[in-house]
């Protein structure tokens, strides 16, 4: 059964996504979750370029600011290597300034997506390069012989992906009122043994480990982007009061919220 369900989502459309914030890839999860296409994960330059020729997949979404290997530089690689050169790449960035933009585009980027992104804005942007959901469909129905050579290996690492976007998928919508472990992993079709090695494979944490980095990163873009008082920010985001959501920013980003909002970090 499980094999037949890997097979079936191999034909689907897939998604890279390379991203080193939880919450933004929580975001781009909730948004294209369910929406017949398959979604890989890289946290790294170094592992979108690892998985973008392993997985081949057939766009990704490019974060441009993180640490080691930026954006610019992985989208470089990527057009120089035959085997991805051309997968289309849409960038992803806080910053909107016409120079970035550029910058992305002689890199060899197709589209360009400023954070805070719309889901509105995201799913336009992605079906405008790998089609409408009329295509979708057809590439649901390839023929799966096409799959063979893929080895078990390859297929069983697959499936913990998804599981693992699964499970982002569902702590992005219930930052508030979390799943526990073992309800979460039953969520997503597996146990909380497995669900907990996957974490630690994919993003060297634990799943509520994880939704912490979630939860802070969501309170710092509301900070930035919102006038909201530190109460109801903590509120948002699943913490009992302010100064539990302060004390956690702190040991996190080494200053307090408002000292963020206030432009210190």
């Amino acid at each position: 059964m499980a094999a037949e369900s890997m097979s079936m989502a191999d034909n689907l459309a897939r998604i890279l996504i390379v991203d080193d914030q939880p919450a933004s890839i929580g975001l781009l999860i909730a948004y294209l979750q369910g929406r017949d296409i398959d979604l890989l994960v890289a946290q790294t330059g170094e592992d979108g370029l690892r998985i973008a020729a392993e997985g081949q997949p057939d766009l990704i979404l490019l974060d441009v600011r993180m640490q080691g290997l930026d954006g610019f530089s992985v989208c470089r690689r990527l057009k120089a290597s035959p085997s991805t050169r051309s997968i289309p790449v849409i960038f992803l960035s806080s910053a909107i300034e016409t120079e970035d933009k550029l910058r992305g585009f002689a890199a060899g980027g197709a589209d360009y997506i400023t954070k805070p992104f719309s889901e509105q804005e995201v799913l336009a942007r992605v079906y405008l390069q790998i089609g409408g959901p009329e295509q979708l469909s057809a590439l649901s129905s390839q023929a799966l012989d096409e799959l063979e050579d893929i080895p078990l290996s390859a297929s069983a690492n697959r499936l913990d992906q998804r599981l693992f976007t699964d499970a982002v998928a569902v702590l992005t919508k219930r930052l508030v009122d979390p799943p526990s472990a073992v309800e979460l992993a039953h969520q997503v079709g597996t146990n909380q043994q497995r669900l907990t090695r996957i974490f630690r494979e994919q993003v060297g944490m634990s799943a509520y480990e994880y939704l912490q980095e979630m939860r802070l990163e969501r309170g710092r873009s509301l900070l930035l982007e919102t006038d909201l008082q530190v109460q109801l920010i903590a509120d948002r985001v699943g913490y009992r009061n302010a100064g539990d959501f302060t004390r956690a920013f702190r040991r996190h980003f080494g200053v307090t919220p408002r000292q963020y909002r206030q432009g210190r970090l």
